[in-house]
Formats: C-alpha cells, structure tokens, sequence
C-alpha cells in the first residue's frame, strides 16, 4: 500500500491589508525526500502521517508541504501553484497510489475568498473522485460541513497548545488505512455551532474549555461504533460564511451514531458560549504591565504579558511602553522587522544601534518605536523547535538581530515567527529567569511551557487584528446568528 502526503495549510487573518504569496510560503515549503529529512518523527502533522505509515507498514510517497503560519489571506497565485502542484503529483503516480494523506488548516481564505472547500473541490475535479483522502485539519479552522462530500477521513486536533498535531496525524493515517485495509467503513458528519472566540479563550487547559472538551472525550469513549469526535473551534479573525466552531463525528458504517454525537456536543458547546467569551479577563496595556511589574516582583519570577491581538509578530503597543517606563527586564522575543535586523547586522556585534523597529504589517499596529541599544547577536538563525507543541519543526528566522536596550532586549527577526516556548532564550545564550517580563505574542500555544516557566500570565487588549473584543471587528461575510459578532 501507498500513500501520498501533502500539505497546503494558511490561518489567514482577512482583516490584514497585505496578502500572503507564494515567495511567503516557499520559506518554509518542503519536497519529496526533504519532507521526509526534516518531519519524520516530529511532533507535526506530517510526521504523524509518517508514523502511521511506518506502523502500518504501508509506504508515505511525499510530494509538497507548503505552510505559512498565521498571517493575511492567501494570494490567488499562490493557491493555484500549491493546487496544482499538488495535484500533478497525485496524477503522475496514481495508477501506483491507495490514497492521499493530505494536512489543511481549515482556516486558509484567499483574497477573493476561496476556502480549504474550494482547494478540496479543485483537487478532487484534476484526481477524480475516486482515490480515498484523508484530511487533518486545525483546531482553529473554520470548517464546511460540505467537505464531507470529498473525503474519507476527516479529523482536527483536540489541544490548544497543538500538542497533538503529531498525534491528530498519525490518527487520521491509522483511520485511512484501516478504511482502506476494510476493517473500519468512516463516515463523518460536520455539524456547524453558531459560536466563534478569540483565540486566546481556544485554550483547552483552562476551565471553562478544558470541561467542554472532556465531554467529547467522554462521548467518544462511552458510544459504540463512534471512531472520532473532534471539536474544531474555529477563527475568528477569518471573515467567512462558515466562521465558528463544528463538530466533526465519524463513526464506523452508521451515520445515525455520528449525527446523534454531533448533536450531544454541538448543544453543550452552544450552551456554554457566555461562560467561554471572557472579555473581563483582558486588561489594557498600562494596567496590565502595571500588574506584572507586580506579580513578577512578588514571586521573583518573570511573567507573562500576552500581546494576542497582534497578528504579524511587529504589534509595538506593549513595547512602546516598556521603553516610556525604563524599569526592570523585560524580554521581546521575535518582532518581525526584516528592515532592522539587516541594519542591525551591518553595524555588527557589540555595536550600539538607533533603530525604528515594528509596527509596520498595517496602521493598525502601533506604528514603529524607536530603540537604542548594543548589538548581542547579529547573523542567520535557524534551529530544531525544542518546545513540546512543534518539538523537531524547523524554524527559521532569517537574518536576526538581538538588541538589549539595559531595560529590554528585543530580537528582531526577518521572517514573522511567533514565540511560543524557551527556544528565543536558549538558541541565544539567555535565561529566562533574568528577565521579569516576557511579551509573547501567541494566542494558547505558548501555555504549553509557559504555563510553568512564568509566575503568570497577564492578557492585554490593542487594537490590532486580533482583538479579544470580536464585535469591534468589521465583519462583512459571516452569515448571521453567530455568537458574539452577528
């Protein structure tokens, strides 16, 4: 038996000015052979594909992964090449292929609005109807029930932090196989609930979620002849028809047990959505840094300031402040400013800079900030993701400058990269623990370490794309009823 593998996956942020192209895509794309080289027994997706080959005995033929983080809507460029090539290697080698193991986000909107839908219904119109797929989405993808019509296997991940991609991929090949091999018939229902968040409350840790979640679990266990219920919780900050949370039950050859489970976990996330929207748990900049400083110097710890509404990774509203105030330690790891890391590397190490850093990707950024400080790294950075949500994803970021100020040090980078766990510190000879404040700029990844490694953790609210606050946002296409913005 073979398989091929492929991945086109974006978490497109509508509201962003710019567009996301296929040079954006191809910093991070991976082929053939060099699919394998770099995900084989990572905690990812494709390497879950790749362990469920290798458990099953049955062979992975890789053809293209092409994956652009978060950012703004995909070009329309960029969608035809990755379809299309994609969908050529699926043809020169079909007549040897069993089926397709194919990684999506769910969440991938192009700049004319095509969705992972519309990258379904073009594969299937250039390969045919007949090659089974299997497809591992994210839990933050905005999914259609009509994707159901072509695939055979349809599954997200449960955790936010994306601890289970790794796992979410081998299931999703397991299931396929086991369709293929006739031991299980899958078959899945989509089932729509009217409720999207932000995506700093998709944490599934913290209660609430954690409680709304384990109830799928429990369903899963208890019902006999359900084979999967994953409960992708949707993103907010993609402007679509189909924004918001689905159920996605399969069951093996009755569709009447995955509807009934749909409809269980569709009605207990639904009745759950006021306690899940927790906008009073976000403070504004001033008084969030306010309470830091505080937590942090009452544990000895550092803490956590989350500047989630930040997008593209060069949001400067919390940074702006920290340089006004000049106090204490506080660490801005990976703010996306291609510009000045080059200017910072021609000065060279050790030299003391004057830059204009961030707020560039739209006005909604805060705007640059200037800072003054000396030169601490300076050159290329790539490295092996350590963290345990990705652990073994490459990451690279390009030509990369680290400037400490004496009261903050920041890390300018040239490919936007947001920084989920302890990697900005170790790949850079600094502690962590030096430092009393820590801006991240993830949404839930980054609880997965920093649940632990930080006292706590302070949510601060800018007007950026991502606001805690959804009904501020200018929806156009969102059908209506959907909790809280229309």
């Amino acid at each position: 038996m073979r398989l091929a593998i492929a991945g086109f996956s974006l978490e497109s942020v509508t509201f962003l000015p710019d567009a996301t192209t296929k040079e954006d895509f191809e910093r991070n794309a991976a082929r053939g052979a060099r699919m394998t080289e770099l995900y084989d027994g990572s905690n990812t997706v494709v390497g879950g594909f790749f362990s469920a080959c290798e458990h099953a005995g049955v062979e992975p033929v890789p053809l293209v992964l092409a994956e652009a983080g978060a950012a703004a809507a995909a070009s329309e460029e960029a969608f035809d090449i990755y379809l299309a090539e994609i969908a050529e290697g699926i043809k020169r080698i079909a007549g040897t292929l069993d089926g397709v193991l194919l990684e999506l986000h769910g969440a991938l909107v192009t700049l004319g609005g095509r969705t992972d839908l519309d990258f379904l219904k073009g594969l299937r119109a250039e390969i045919g109807p007949d090659l089974p797929i299997g497809i591992a989405f994210d839990l933050h993808g905005n999914l259609d029930p009509e994707i159901t019509a072509y695939a055979q296997v349809i599954s997200a991940y449960r955790e936010s932090p994306h601890v289970d991609m790794g796992e979410t991929g081998h299931r999703v090949g397991t299931m396929l196989i086991r369709a293929l091999r006739g031991e299980i018939q899958p078959v899945t229902v989509i089932r729509k609930v009217p409720v999207t968040l932000p995506s700093i409350f998709t944490a599934t840790p913290v209660a609430p979620l954690s409680e709304v979640m384990a109830t799928a679990r429990q369903i899963e266990a208890k019902t006999p002849g359900l084979l999967d219920l994953s409960v992708p919780l949707g993103f907010a900050y993609a402007d679509v028809p189909m924004i918001g949370a689905s159920v996605i039950a399969t069951a093996d050859g009755d569709i009447a047990i995955a509807e009934d489970a749909a409809e269980v976990m569709s009605k207990r996330l639904w009745d759950a959505r006021e306690k899940l929207y927790r906008t009073d748990q976000v403070f504004d900049v001033p008084t969030g840094l306010d309470r830091a400083f505080g937590l942090s110097r009452a544990a000895g710890r550092p803490v956590v300031v989350l500047e989630h509404a930040d997008r593209m990774n060069d949001s400067t509203y919390v940074l702006k402040d920290l340089i006004r105030r000049g106090e204490g330690r506080s660490a801005v790891p990976h703010l996306w400013d291609p510009s000045a890391a080059e200017a910072a590397i021609a000065a060279g190490l050790g030299a003391t800079v004057t830059l204009t850093v961030g707020g560039h990707s739209s006005p909604e950024s805060g705007g640059p900030v200037e800072i003054t400080g000396k030169v601490i790294f300076a050159g290329d950075k790539s490295y092996l993701c350590g963290g345990e949500m990705a652990r073994g994803r490459p990451i690279d970021l390009g030509p990369t400058a680290v400037i400490d100020t004496g009261a903050v040090v920041v890390w300018l980078v040239s490919t936007s990269q947001t920084a989920i766990d302890l990697d900005p510190f170790t790949q850079f000879g600094l502690d962590h623990e030096t430092f009393e404040i820590v801006v991240l700029r993830s949404k839930s990844h980054f609880r997965a370490i920093w649940s632990k490694a930080a006292a706590d953790i302070v949510i601060v609210d800018t007007p950026d794309w991502g606001p805690a606050v959804l009904e501020t946002l200018p929806y156009e296409r969102a059908r209506p009823g959907v909790f809280p913005i229309t």
